[in-house]
């Protein structure tokens, strides 16, 4: 994270996480040990060598206020702090009412708090980190704050009980809490006289803070065993910045983040890379967020370049949880999957009786599963995305999903709405990338159905895409059979008529999985003028 500029830049890191709460209200987490694990072995990967992690009993406002303030006086101009929390959040009324911040605070519950109790050394608001680095931090030092933690809201869908696997970093319910006082800033400001500046409700933003965080105000964010065979439970925005900076890209180089390959990691690229990923692996129920100072998205990160990642292993069996012993033997033997004795951490669960498929996070999939010719299409079908999802990248464009809010379920009968938002490609300076785009749309259907979108008429010619404008790519209602579908939009410099004669050839088949090299190949060739982008589109009453 070092900036260029400057020849003794370091990086330095605050980690933080809480996953055992000592409390009958707040349950405990599995997810942030491995992640506070993980993130340590990233940032000293990337060069960090003062790096202070906080755990457990060892997080409380003092402690936390206390390393933040400490590597505010170690930081010169020029150096990058990383600070990182992982655990449950959860919202109070706010003791000023009427701001930008609205009237409600986010705040993070530390072990050991009770609503009850109002002890301000286990809890810390939103509104004490800014506090902080407003008097903390040096202003020519730049601050990237992560949060893998619920910020508020509801959910979308419901997580069926069959799968197990899913839970929500949010504590507390809906219980109404009111935060005691808190005290004032134990340390004076370490910024020179002149570069102070009053802390007012309004909360301008600063100037130096990149801040991530893994979910919209109005949603839960999620932990779960994740897509490699045996992974524990992880945070899904921490996992997806550690696999952004350890795989590679379609081309095999580089980081899968640096989506234009030009060896730079930026704030802007890291922040659509982490939104594209945490929507697919939460199902659509949680979506980071990424704020940047203006004018900053190119602003680099990372002071080394990383080592070149290794191959990739193979995709691991997903495992397949069948409770009727009778259905069970039917997809037991020589199949693409391992038979569970039970649905704890299952990739897919099949209820013969009700005749449907779930997946990790909770959702009805597939309905009308009734053999195991149809559960492998499910499966071979998820096989295809999980195998596509590293390549996702919206530089160019947007699949977006209406009119409902994104991840809702659409009923029976309910229109749908698929645009493909404006094209803007992006140079690694930040310039618009001149030239044509081509979109090439097909949706996968619930069972595996591989069906054209666009361009299929005459009047869609060759799919080029008009820079500014949305594209219409159908107008259509949910019908039977319920399930999920995904919309796949890939967007080139050039019409792919290889790839278009293909998927004319297998529509109307089972056959995702014959479309994952050759998107990958286009990608691959095509480098930073492509795109892919996936909706889902979750139906049924």
């Amino acid at each position: 994270m070092t900036n260029p500029g400057y020849a003794h830049a370091e990086t330095r890191a605050l980690l933080v996480g809480a996953w055992q709460f000592q409390s009958n209200l707040i349950m405990d987490l599995v997810g942030p040990e491995n992640d506070l694990a993980a993130m340590e072995a990233l940032i000293r990967g990337q060069g960090a060598s003062d790096v202070t992690v906080l755990r457990n009993d060892g997080v409380s406002r003092t402690t936390v206020e206390t390393a933040l303030h400490a590597l505010g006086l170690r930081s010169r101009p020029g150096d990058w702090i990383f600070l990182y929390y992982t655990g449950h959040g959860a919202l109070a009324e706010a003791a000023v009412k009427g701001t930008r911040d609205g009237d409600t605070d986010q705040f993070l519950p530390l072990p050991g708090f009770d609503p009850d109790v109002k002890d301000a050394e286990r809890f810390i608001v939103d509104k004490d980190f800014y506090t902080w680095l407003s008097l903390y931090v040096p202003k020519g030092v730049q601050v990237l704050m992560m949060a893998d933690t619920c910020h508020s809201g509801t959910l979308h869908r419901s997580v069926d009980p069959r799968a197990m696997g899913m839970t929500p970093r949010l504590t507390l319910g809906a219980r109404n809490v009111e935060l005691g006082s808190r005290p004032a800033p134990r340390f004076a400001s370490v910024l020179a006289s002149g570069d102070a500046a009053p802390v007012s409700a309004t909360r301008d933003d600063l100037p130096n803070l990149y801040y991530i965080s893994a979910a919209r105000d109005d949603q839960i964010a999620w932990e779960n065993a994740l897509p490699v065979e045996g992974a524990p439970t992880r945070g899904f925005l921490t996992w997806s910045f550690e696999q952004g900076v350890t795989t590679a890209r379609a081309d095999g180089k580089g980081m899968a983040a640096d989506q234009d390959g030009d060896g730079i990691l930026s704030i802007g690229e890291l922040g659509a890379y982490l939104n594209v990923q945490v929507r697919m692996l939460s199902g659509q129920r949680q979506e980071s967020n990424t704020v940047i100072p203006p004018g900053r998205e190119g602003q680099g990160l990372f002071a080394t370049v990383p080592p070149p990642p290794a191959p990739p292993a193979p995709p691991p069996l997903p495992g397949l949880y069948v409770a009727d012993l009778k259905a069970r033997a039917s997809v037991s033997g020589d199949h693409p999957w391992r038979i569970l004795t039970d649905g704890q951490g299952a990739d897919f669960v099949w209820d013969a009786r009700a005749q449907a498929m779930l997946r990790r996070t909770g959702d009805i999939v597939a309905q009308n599963v009734k053999s195991p010719a149809q559960v492998r299409g499910v499966i071979d079908k998820w096989a295809a995305l999980e195998a596509l999802r590293p390549l996702l990248s919206e530089r160019s464009a947007r699949l977006m999903v209406g009119p409902l809010d994104n991840g809702a379920r659409y009923p029976s009968g309910a229109p749908v709405t698929l645009a493909l938002a404006p094209v803007q490609a992006q140079t690694g300076d930040g310039a618009v990338a001149p030239g044509p785009h081509y979109a090439t749309v097909f949706n996968i259907a619930s069972d595996g159905t591989v069906q054209r979108l666009f361009p299929v008429a005459a009047s869609d010619g060759k799919g080029e895409l008009a820079a500014g404008q949305l594209l219409p790519v159908l107008d259509s209602q949910v019908i039977p059979p319920f399930g999920a579908d995904h919309v796949v939009a890939l967007v080139t410099p050039r019409p792919p008529d290889d790839f278009r004669l293909l998927l004319r050839t297998v529509e109307n088949q089972r056959a995702a999985a014959r479309l994952v090299g050759p998107i990958r190949d286009l990608i691959a060739r095509a480098g930073a003028q492509a795109s892919l982008s996936i909706g889902e589109l979750y139906t049924g009453n």
